[in-house]
């Protein structure tokens, strides 16, 4: 009997992990996947396909449409600055072992060619933006890749896990408006959050770097690798061993400055009230973070 419960407790950790990895399969993918997905989408054959890429990708209309298809497909494009995502678009790159300045001579590719382009010429400064990787990189990766969740998926998550998570209506209430960091029931709403959007691991901590692809790495655009930050989680480890504690202090006290958390428990607690007049607007994002463009970087 005993070997009989053993073998079913195998059994059913074998299931779960398998049904844990194909809930995460969907946010794996390469370039080339994303690809070939956008040029089925628009009817892009294989030899045209295969033209395209022979050819650098030509400036035509279609491979306009294509890149911008493969953009979003990848989550790399940000639709309220009408920019690329560098932090989350240069993963799919093979770094430059020739050129050691690829990544300046990257960004002077796009202030000076996507820069000058109408605000509103979706494809164009798509297709420029991808043309200065292209260019600049030594090419493209065929590494599969962590694709992040777009803002919507961010609130959807953190709806659920406010459902999951009971919270009183006045929790609520604090979060849409912001208020968040010293109400109690706040603390099982965050780690329910993170570990299912897999941003933490009770075993492995948080995990930068999806954090960096998810949301940049802060207004210098390195802030999450630094020192003192890495040393500030480090330190929230050895302090504190009790979930929730542990992962609602390494947010609050080293992350917090880094992620748009406001914005974000703002607009999931506010879609579970339905959207009520007393929830303030979201916050205004963090500081930009490379590529500038033409504006000045901070």
């Amino acid at each position: 009997m005993r070997g009989f419960v053993l073998v079913l407790v195998s059994v059913l950790a074998l299931h779960s992990c398998s049904a844990l990895k194909n809930l995460d399969e969907p946010r794996w993918k390469s370039f080339r996947e994303a690809e070939l997905e956008c040029a089925e989408y628009l009817f892009i054959t294989n030899e045209t396909l295969e033209r395209y890429r022979s050819r650098g990708y030509p400036d035509e209309p279609s491979t306009r449409k294509l890149i911008n298809c493969i953009l979003i497909n990848l989550n790399a494009w940000d639709e309220s600055l009408n920019q690329i995502k560098d932090y989350t678009f240069k993963q799919f790159f093979i770094p430059n072992t020739v050129d050691c300045l690829y990544v300046q001579h990257t960004q002077e590719c796009l202030d000076q060619t996507v820069a000058p382009l109408d605000p509103y010429d979706r494809l164009g400064r798509a297709y420029k933006s991808f043309q200065c990787y292209y260019l600049y990189y030594s090419g493209i990766s065929d590494e599969v890749k962590w694709v992040p969740f777009y803002p919507s998926e961010i609130v959807d998550i953190i709806g659920q896990c406010l459902r999951i998570v009971p919270q009183t209506n006045e929790s609520l209430v604090q979060y849409c408006q912001g208020k968040f960091a010293d109400n109690p029931d706040y603390p099982p709403a965050a780690y329910c959050f993170t570990v299912r959007a897999g941003f933490y691991n009770k075993t492995t901590g948080i995990d930068l770097e999806k954090l960096f692809v998810q949301y940049g790495g802060g207004p210098s655009g390195t802030d999450l690798f630094e020192a003192d930050t890495v040393a500030c989680i480090r330190d929230v480890y050895e302090q504190y061993c009790k979930e929730p504690d542990r992962l609602v202090h390494t947010v609050v006290d080293c992350l917090l400055y880094f992620l748009p958390v406001v914005r974000d428990i703002s607009a999931g607690a506010s879609s579970v009230l339905g959207n009520p007049p007393e929830c303030i607007p979201p916050p205004s994002p963090p500081r930009k973070t490379q590529p500038c463009y033409n504006d000045v970087c901070q």
